[in-house]
């Protein structure tokens, strides 16, 4: 597959979208209550009421940005780099209130961005190493599916509807696209970095975080599943570590690490509040129905 390069942000026109709300029946629509996020500042997990307010701490003593939501069990994962110069970083499943943590993988060079694959009862996960790896959510069946020699992959994201893999690696400036099980794997945007990805399935749009070495672009923004057509969503000028989509209602939350803040807009960008200030250091996010 051909890849799609920036050639400068400028020349990439903002304009406002129009997204289908793809309302389901009542039955099926999803009602967030709360977002869970990360902060490695404050080395902890917090929560926040869905439409803003005072975050609550609800476990302490984690050194990590990934986290991810498995409704069917009603479980947590989330990452912890345990000491960042060693290779010992874990991957953590716990209960919805902290509770019951397990390790399910060790021995990590600094685990960063994970994502579950409800359809196939798997989680994935992207290191320093530059490796995407993945195992059963038991922690069961542990393999390295991709490799990038001299990469350091910080965002992964899962396209359960099209049997997709996404992941950025942030030494190559490339954000790839590849089979579930890594095969088949190819940039679909080069030039930028980012720590964030998440995949608007209904829509069939891509968001992600894109950043430059010079710290000339720091944004949001969404594309084709395909890389094409990049679209400013939020010149945010801080680092993204957490994207999370509601398609139901319309609407994009998304971290800001530098700004230490946690924002809601609508798909196409229209409409932002900002629902947390004066965090510590927000990573990872998804949201709770």
């Amino acid at each position: 597959m051909k890849s799609i390069k920036f050639f400068g942000l400028m020349a990439i026109t903002a304009v406002v979208s129009t997204f289908t709300s793809c309302k389901t029946d009542d039955a099926t629509t999803k009602e967030y209550t709360d977002i869970y996020f990360m902060d490695t500042y404050n080395e902890d997990i917090e929560t926040l009421p869905i439409d803003g307010g005072t975050p609550s701490v609800l476990a302490e003593g984690i050194y990590g940005v990934g986290i991810a939501y498995d409704k069917e069990n009603e479980k947590i994962y989330y990452s912890d780099f345990a000491n960042d110069s060693t290779p010992d970083g874990k991957i953590w499943k716990a209960d919805l209130d902290g509770g019951n943590a397990v390790v399910i993988a060790s021995g990590i060079q600094d685990p960063y961005g994970i994502a579950i694959d409800s359809k196939n009862n798997k989680i994935y996960w992207g290191d320093d190493n530059g490796n995407v790896s993945r195992c059963d959510l038991d922690g069961s069946d542990k393999e390295d599916i991709v490799s990038i020699d001299g990469g350091g992959i910080r965002a992964v994201a899962i396209d359960e509807t099209n049997s997709k893999l996404y992941f950025y690696d942030v030494q190559n400036n490339s954000l790839y696209k590849a089979n579930l099980d890594g095969s088949n794997k190819s940039v679909i945007i080069e030039g930028y970095y980012g720590y964030a990805i998440a995949v608007d399935e209904k829509n069939s749009k891509i968001y992600f975080d894109a950043q430059t070495d010079d710290e000339s672009i720091s944004a949001l923004y969404y594309a084709n599943l395909d890389g094409t057509s990049p679209t400013l969503v939020d010149d945010t000028q801080s680092r993204i570590y957490g994207i999370a989509i509601d398609t139901d209602n319309s609407k994009v939350y998304w971290s800001g690490r530098d700004s230490y803040e946690i924002y809601q807009a609508n798909l196409n960008g229209t409409g932002k509040v900002v629902l947390a200030s004066d965090l510590g250091s927000p990573r990872g996010i998804f949201l709770k129905y």
